[in-house]
């Protein structure tokens, strides 16, 4: 296989890549190939074709064969004899055959995610066959052996090359799919986004050529079954909640890699007027939504003021709509307290006349309930240029909002004309316009109850540079208490630990 390095100057951004593998003895058979994809380079610019020829002087081949595998949205495979033969490849071959093989049962993967071209260059008996143990590789779009005649060959390298401008077009028309929950912590990334839809009007476009779309779901377990499934590309999680997506999700490698926001004061505990300290929780009935942050707040108040979780009457709700438990708790009256999060306690303090008030909130506890994005190290390996442009453009407008006063008002108004646009044309003006003054109020008193993480705090949290360990904000020291206080049965784990679950590498990037 060729090493000799050939320099290439990029000065386009480029986030298609293509790796190309082939035999030393197959060089001019790539030669020949190569030159159909002079088009391709012309109008697709965001494309690099790499191969081995692009290794760099002192470099390792056998790490930068890996690395560039990683990353390859397509890979051709020049079979032949040698092809075969050489160890080097064939080992790099059925790691990458074993990748697509362990993400294959998605359909999302298999139609948009990566994408194989075995070429036969010319007759290898069995060539299916080999690795077999790894991938049938013959249900991939295979091009058989190219003929011997030159205008019978070119009719060949045409239809690899309208192949794999088919593929381009695929990728390049690809969202990427976020779902994040009813929580104004990630309102950078919507402002970046110009809403929820997918939007031409972003430097990620304009750039790479790639759209987000925004999806809200407040339920973990159905977006990690979501995630699995290929539908969504990244979702939310809080750093409580860590251990129990992670474990769920284990076989895709999981892998945090931005903090969006710390709560500070938007989880509160609600109570009736008859309440007037924590300690009177003992033996009252609180209503909350298991499996949330909310679960993990009542638990630490409760362990902080020295009440054991069997002294109150715990009613845990899974899978709950958050707007009918509030209903449900300013309607019984039997129900002492309720356990939620912004912006659906300022909206049941509104509706509860009177007779609900905040017994305590996460200003008391700061630093304790941080929430965060994950996505699987596969994604960032094939995404890598798209993600970090993302963090980019996430980490300006949180800028914006610490640093212009009047930004934060127009941002919510963002946010409010994204939920109300959709509504039918059927309601009237009046009750748009009322619906649109409750969620202002209600969107920006919850933002006046977080703190929105700009780069600074994530070097901090992910333990980067310079920036002291072990304090409150060390993203590790708080998942590993979460770990073994409320996961005693994963913390022993090895792919639950946060060296782990944790990427700085994109972080690194800026």
């Amino acid at each position: 296989m060729p090493i000799q390095p050939i320099p290439e100057t990029q000065d386009r951004s480029t986030n298609i890549h293509i790796a190309v593998l082939y035999a030393k003895a197959d060089q001019e058979a790539w030669e020949e190939l190569e030159k159909q994809f002079t088009s391709i380079n012309a109008r697709y610019p965001n494309v690099h074709i790499w191969t081995a020829t692009d290794i760099d002087i002192g470099g390792s081949v056998e790490r930068q064969l890996k690395d560039e595998l990683k990353r390859a949205d397509i890979t051709l495979l020049l079979f032949s004899p040698e092809f075969v033969n050489d160890d080097i490849v064939d080992e790099e071959v059925r790691d990458l055959l074993t990748t697509y093989a362990r993400f294959s049962d998605s359909d999302a993967y298999r139609k948009e995610e990566r994408f194989i071209m075995p070429i036969l260059l010319n007759h290898l008996y069995g060539w299916d066959d080999i690795y077999d143990q790894h991938f049938d590789i013959e249900n991939l779009r295979v091009f058989d052996k190219l003929p011997e005649a030159d205008k019978d060959r070119g009719k060949v390298y045409e239809s690899i090359a309208q192949s794999l401008e088919e593929y381009i077009a695929r990728i390049n028309a690809k969202s990427v799919q976020i779902a994040l929950p009813t929580w104004i912590g990630f309102i950078p990334s919507i402002m970046y986004n110009g809403g929820f839809a997918r939007n031409e009007n972003t430097p990620l476009f304009q750039k790479y050529r790639r759209e987000v779309h925004f999806e809200l779901n407040d339920h973990l377990d159905q977006l990690c079954d979501d995630f699995k499934a290929g539908q969504i590309d990244m979702m939310w999680c809080t750093i409580d909640r860590l251990p129990y997506v992670a474990d769920k999700i284990k076989e895709w490698s999981p892998k945090v890699f931005y903090q969006a926001s710390w709560s500070n004061g938007a989880d509160a505990i609600l109570s009736r007027s008859r309440i007037e300290t924590v300690a009177d929780l003992r033996g009252k009935r609180i209503l909350y939504p298991q499996d949330s942050p909310s679960h993990t707040f009542l638990k630490y108040v409760l362990q902080e003021h020295g009440i054991k979780t069997e002294e109150v009457e715990a009613i845990p709700q899974k899978h709950t709509d958050l707007d009918l438990l509030t209903k449900r708790f300013i309607k019984d009256d039997t129900l002492d307290a309720l356990v939620l999060w912004s912006p659906f306690v300022e909206a049941c303090i509104a509706e509860g006349c009177g007779d609900i008030k905040v017994l305590t909130d996460s200003s008391d506890y700061p630093n304790l309930i941080a929430d965060v994005l994950l996505t699987s190290e596969e994604y960032i390996n094939l995404n890598r240029e798209e993600i970090t442009e993302l963090l980019k453009g996430w980490f300006r407008e949180v800028d914006h909002f610490l640093n212009d006063e009047f930004y934060p008002k127009k941002a919510v108004g963002v946010l409010v004309n994204a939920i109300i646009k959709p509504l039918p044309s059927i309601i009237p003006s009046s009750i748009r316009g009322s619906l649109e003054d409750a969620l202002n109020n209600y969107f920006q008193t919850s933002l006046d109850k977080v703190h929105l993480c700009d780069l600074s705090d994530n070097r901090r949290f992910f333990g980067i540079g310079d920036q002291e360990k072990g304090n409150a904000q060390d993203g590790e020291a708080l998942y590993t208490q979460f770990l073994k206080r409320q996961y005693p049965h994963l913390a022993d784990d090895p792919d639950l630990q946060w060296g782990a679950l944790s990427d700085t590498s994109l972080l690194n990037a800026l």
